[in-house]
């Protein structure tokens, strides 16, 4: 069975992404101008809220089987309480290996009513570049200590629009496999434009399948 509301909170959060990487990298633009540290500091916030909310939608299609492994922990939580991206990964990870959203060329017709989508092979943002780049921007949302305050804000507003174009690649059309409960197939998520908003396609497989 799909999931309807999955799918509505799935696009939200895609739209939320596109809100806050647009407001990220005007602030990135603003520090550029000005040299004012303030605007920076938003645009990584901003970048790191980026990162959450890719993972809360991910948690979205896997929701049943991730609230039963959060609620089996050595130290039982609410899943409603998680926060941390990098952690959500590595849980998410444990119950569905093929979560992470799985980057698309444009599709190309091979035949009537038949379309092929090739995988992107660079230049996205990787599950493993994700958990670095997380980890990394949390540095950056505490106040500096006075006795080592270089924390290497011009190496990283130098390295922030690749990051941007990273997010975009991997999530500008991209799949996410599916296991949960009643329904195993993919979504293919078409991420869209400022202005036209996300979709999504249902592939059901009626036994089971594999990624390759």
């Amino acid at each position: 069975m799909i999931d309807n509301n999955a799918i509505t909170i799935y696009l939200a959060k895609m739209e939320e992404v596109k809100r806050r990487l647009a407001f990220s990298e005007q602030q990135l633009f603003d520090y550029g101008k000005t040299k004012n540290l303030h605007y920076l500091e938003n645009s990584i916030l901003h970048l790191r809220k980026v990162l959450e909310s890719i993972a809360y939608a991910s948690i979205a299609p896997n929701k049943k089987a991730y609230s039963e492994l959060r609620a089996r922990s050595d130290k039982p939580v609410d899943f409603r309480k998680d926060y941390n991206g990098r952690k959500i990964l590595e849980q998410l990870a444990m119950i569905n290996k093929d979560f992470y959203p799985i980057p698309l060329e444009k599709p190309s017709q091979v035949s009537p009513n038949q379309w092929h989508f090739e995988r992107k092979k660079k230049d996205f943002l990787t599950k493993k570049r994700f958990e670095r780049v997380y980890d990394r921007l949390g540095k950056y949302l505490h106040s500096d200590n006075p006795w080592d305050n270089d924390k290497g804000y011009l190496n990283l507003a130098k390295e922030l629009p690749a990051i941007y174009n990273e997010i975009r690649t991997l999530l500008s059309l991209h799949f996410t496999v599916i296991r949960d409960g009643g329904f195993g197939g993919i979504w293919v998520i078409e991420f869209g434009s400022n202005s036209s908003p996300s979709r999504v396609i249902t592939a059901i497989a009626k036994d089971e399948f594999v990624v390759i």
